[in-house]
């Protein structure tokens, strides 16, 4: 029987201890975990969690393949001590990765319990940018 494709990921959570998706358990701050496509998926969609891939294999046995040149920017962010009514956009803003300010069209998010999709004011764009900014960390330094 071939098992399936695996991903090793680190998923960054804003809500308490115990919160789950995916049929994982949560930490609030930095979690890693090796996770399946619809598991990945499940994850990325949850506005609550920054999700991050850090690295495919084959198998949960095979060794993991690195290309030299083949790593990209590994950017870390902690929304631990993140202002609770930034969060969302804070992790919406995480997941595009920008190199400029995003548009508030481009960090819509949804919440639970709220029908339809939410969008930030400019403010609040601004406010979570600013935060972003000062607490992304780069981990190939």
């Amino acid at each position: 029987m071939v098992e399936p494709t695996t991903y090793k990921v680190r998923v960054i959570s804003q809500q308490p201890d115990g919160y789950r998706r995916a049929s994982i358990t949560l930490k609030r701050g930095v979690n890693e975990s090796h996770v399946t496509k619809p598991q990945l998926e499940a994850l990325k969609k949850d506005t609550r969690l920054a999700v991050q891939v850090v690295q495919a294999s084959e198998s949960t046995t095979a060794e993991p393949h690195m290309e030299s040149g083949s790593v990209v920017r590994d950017l870390v962010l902690d929304l631990s001590q993140a202002p609770e009514a930034l969060a969302h956009i804070i992790a919406a803003i995480h997941e595009l990765k920008p190199t400029k300010k995003p548009t508030v069209d481009e960090l819509v998010f949804e919440v639970d319990g709220v029908d339809g999709e939410q969008k930030p004011t400019a403010t609040q764009r601004d406010e979570a940018w600013a935060w972003y900014q000062s607490n992304i960390v780069n981990a190939e330094q």
